[in-house]
């Protein structure tokens, strides 16, 4: 057995805010940001109420209308998320009672961007160790939390949501195949300190750091070395055809990136599709509401050969060959 995607869902907030609104705070304008990042808007959460749990536990619950099955089928939920609001319980566990999924067993995971791929990995495992029938994977994230406003280098990127899907057990299914990686050699390209460190809050500079603190350039160079370095072991470890794939879902982070990779791998761009562009970076929450709307616009559809693939702090990064 191998968990087949049933369902797909996501939530965006309601607010969104375009370059222009933040060229009004901080020196920017829409053409610099267009040009760098492909970025022309996020969506950007009310924090009073679209925390972490709400925006999961929507996305979720959209998963499963998509599926047509009921939160108390499910028996693992899986959420992916740096940017929690809570700590305790974890934010599966506020996924389980917004769905009725009482009983079942409920994790996070913490890996930054490329975390729902690794959330996802997790729940295939547990289903092809028969411990497990029906998964709810999520991953949301409310990045707008740790952002510095004053910091255009990194306001600019940055949206908050939530994507979902559910894995269902099935035996015509095909295996599970990825490939996950991580070097802690460049872990301060990419860094924000948990602030609930009292005794250090009056160290010069520590509450800076515990917003995101990037350097751009290496990070962006960083994903178009490793990112088609990944996806080409995967193909070889797997021995799948790179131009017999479909669709490259790539993690939402910058267009420029994506562009850069597609290039590299020898692809048409036209197989890379791309939402950064009115959503931003959501982390985690990217690649499974990328999916969700490739499936409302009929464009995801049974049967393609698909390439998942993320990179993020730590640095991690990861790729998935899969069968919809």
């Amino acid at each position: 057995m191998t968990g087949r995607i049933a369902g797909l869902g996501s939530y965006l907030p309601k607010r969104i805010v375009t370059n222009d609104d933040l060229a009004a705070i901080v020196e920017t304008s829409d053409e610099w940001i267009q040009e760098r990042t492909g970025i022309a808007q996020r969506h950007i959460s009310d924090p009073l109420v679209e925390k972490p749990s709400y925006m999961a536990g929507i996305a979720a619950q959209r998963a499963l209308e998509d599926a047509g099955i009921d939160g108390s089928e499910i028996d693992l939920i899986v959420v992916s998320c740096t940017t929690p609001d809570k700590v305790i319980p974890t934010m599966a566990c506020c996924v389980q009672e917004a769905v009725g999924a009482d009983g079942c067993g409920c994790f996070d995971i913490n890996s930054a961007c490329p975390g729902w791929l690794a959330a996802y990995n997790t729940a295939q495992s547990f289903i092809e160790s028969g411990n497990c029938s029906k998964a709810l994977v999520v991953g949301v994230e409310c990045l707008s939390n740790f952002v510095d406003w004053e910091d255009r280098g990194t306001c600019i990127l940055f949206g908050d949501g939530a994507g979902a899907a559910v894995l269902v057990a099935d035996e015509s299914a095909s295996k599970n195949r990825f490939i996950m990686h991580a070097t802690y050699n460049k872990a301060e390209c990419l860094t924000a300190e948990a602030r609930m460190q009292p005794k250090r809050w009056e160290e010069e500079g520590f509450l800076k750091s515990t917003m995101f603190q990037m350097n751009g350039r290496d990070v962006f160079r960083f994903a178009v070395t490793e990112v088609p370095k990944i996806i080409t072991e995967l193909s070889e470890k797997y021995s799948f055809d790179l131009n017999d794939i479909d669709l490259f879902i790539l993690h939402q982070a910058n267009a420029r990136i994506i562009e850069t990779i597609a290039k590299r791998l020898g692809q048409d761009i036209s197989k890379f599709p791309m939402t950064v562009y009115d959503t931003g970076n959501t982390s985690t929450a990217s690649i499974p509401s990328l999916m969700d709307r490739l499936k409302k616009e009929g464009k995801l559809v049974k049967g393609q050969k698909i390439v998942l693939s993320s990179f993020g702090g730590g640095l991690t990064w990861a790729a998935n060959y899969i069968e919809y």
